[in-house]
């Protein structure tokens, strides 16, 4: 079973890297982002007999390195078994269940040791029940602890392959907030296109309170159009093999992100200015399929959101150059000694990670078809050049409407007026002059009415912009008629001298 789940995302991953899906575009002008990794490790219990990683192997893309991979570590995990079944048969036999399971429960505080910062990766713990009935909770206690705090401090997405859910399995997957599935649908529990996992947070200044709705993922669509938000990532992959043929340092930084969603505020889309809204979409939905009612209604709401108003809301992550280890604040120590006290609510301990803090901004409505949509907003520092190029080529790209349209380029500009150089030049003196006689009239008239006759720079500048305006109306209005080329013509023997 566990050679089937590492073949399986070794194919998956050379699916992705080939159909290079939609990724988070860099939100630091530190570097690129680093390319999603897979990383697997087993923890298998057969008879008074166990295996388990001695740590986290990469699934590397190289299709000779991951068979390597994949024939090392069942071989290693087969001749464990086998060592000790030649050994003498009474020395794990005199152990009891809840010794095998309080082993297991140690191996896998080892390896939630091992993993990264928080917000770097994202866990996914299958636990495949081979026998109907399951063992009793007061039994494997400890590495059901084990589990929880995966599943609690490290975000791990736990899911149970049994045919019976009910029994000691169903106490298990209560305390561990863990999913269902049969055994014959162990390979569609990994979803490719989550890229983050998180709950929602919408907090009220005002009055200090929080509301937050836990189990929620955003996930990658499959868009088969080039656009101009996806160069990023494209520069990221196609950097990503240079540095593998090469073997160079690459550029890359690594990303950590928050673990929760935090609401800014409603938005009208026509308040937001088109070249901050990225055509860069991705889907908001729930991690889990028996989740709480509050967190259903919540998607529901936004969901409802129509085309004219949105609500945006931020994803804080921080941008390091070197990789963050895991804090000592979440290590197996920690976890026992918390959990030694007996706390009523398992919270998670705070923990500032070092880096660039910067942030992702998303606009949530509806896709129209029940579900929820996710459109990258540009921040400041991810603009950087980004929201020009996407104006420009918006402006350059020919839509399909405006194609089909019985609009003709030629004929319109066909109708626009056409002047000469000379022309032009005879305009601009007309209006000159008219500025000097505008400017002679207004002191006149301050005269008349017992006024200094000076003006102010604000005043002159009003009376030439107003002078302008009046004048490019009267163009305007006579630029079609062909007697305008006739008055031109007649007034082109002016000549008009201003300081």
């Amino acid at each position: 079973a566990a050679a089937t789940v590492c073949q399986f995302l070794k194919e998956s991953c050379n699916s992705s890297v080939h159909a290079d899906p939609s990724t988070f575009p860099a939100c630091s002008v530190a570097g690129v982002p680093g390319v999603k990794k897979w990383y697997f490790a087993s923890q298998v219990i057969c008879g008074y007999y166990q295996f388990c990683s001695s740590d986290w192997e990469e699934i590397n893309f190289d299709t000779h390195e991951n068979e390597e991979f994949l024939q090392t570590s069942i071989d290693e995990c087969l001749g464990a078994m086998q060592n000790f079944e030649e050994e003498d048969n009474n020395s794990r036999e005199s152990l009891s269940m809840t010794d095998i399971y309080d082993e297991a429960a140690e191996s896998l505080h080892q390896l939630a040791d091992k993993l990264p910062a928080p917000g770097r990766a994202m866990v996914d713990v299958i636990l495949q029940a081979v026998e109907q009935d399951g063992p009793k909770l007061k039994d494997c206690l400890l590495a059901v602890g084990a589990l929880k705090h995966l599943r609690e401090w490290h975000s791990a997405h736990i899911t149970i392959a049994a045919d019976d859910s009910k029994g000691s399995w169903q106490k298990i997957a209560d305390y561990l907030s863990a999913d269902f599935v049969s055994s014959d649908n162990i390979m569609n529990i990994i979803d490719l296109k989550e890229l983050w996992r998180g709950k929602i947070q919408i907090w009220e200044k005002k009055f200090g309170s929080e509301v937050k709705f836990p189990e929620f993922c955003i996930k990658s669509t499959s868009i088969e159009t080039f656009r101009s938000s996806h160069l990023s990532s494209c520069f990221a992959a196609k950097k990503e093999q240079q540095w593998r043929n090469t073997d160079t340092l690459p550029e890359a930084v690594f990303h950590y992100y928050g673990p929760a969603l935090e609401f800014l505020q409603m938005v009208v889309l026509s308040d937001l200015p088109s070249f901050f809204v990225s055509d860069l979409e991705f889907e908001l939905s729930l991690t889990r399929k028996n989740i709480n009612e509050t967190s259903m209604l919540f998607l529901d709401q936004i969901s409802s959101l129509s085309g004219k108003v949105g609500a945006l809301f931020s994803l804080p992550c921080n941008v390091s150059s070197v990789v963050i280890p895991c804090p000592a604040q979440l290590s197996t120590k920690k976890w026992k000694e918390y959990m030694a006290r007996k706390p009523k609510v398992i919270t998670v301990p705070e923990i500032e990670l070092k880096g660039e803090s910067c942030r992702y901004y998303f606009l949530l409505q509806g896709n129209g078809s029940g579900g929820c949509k996710a459109t990258l907003i540009h921040s400041a520092s991810q603009l950087n050049g980004m929201a020009t190029l996407s104006a420009a080529n918006g402006k350059l790209k020919t839509k399909t409407e405006e194609r089909e349209s019985s609009f003709h380029v030629a004929d319109f500009i066909k109708c626009l007026p056409c002047f000469c150089g000379e022309e032009i030049v005879q305009r601009e003196k007309k209006l000159s002059h008219l500025q000097v006689l505008a400017l002679k009239e207004y002191l006149k008239r301050k005269e008349l009415t017992k006024q200094p006759p000076v003006i102010s720079a604000d005043e002159f500048k009003n009376l030439l912009e107003l002078t302008r305006a009046c004048f490019w109306n009267m163009c305007n209005t006579t630029l079609p008629k062909p007697v305008l080329q006739k008055a031109v013509n007649k007034t082109s023997s002016y000549t008009v001298t201003s300081g």
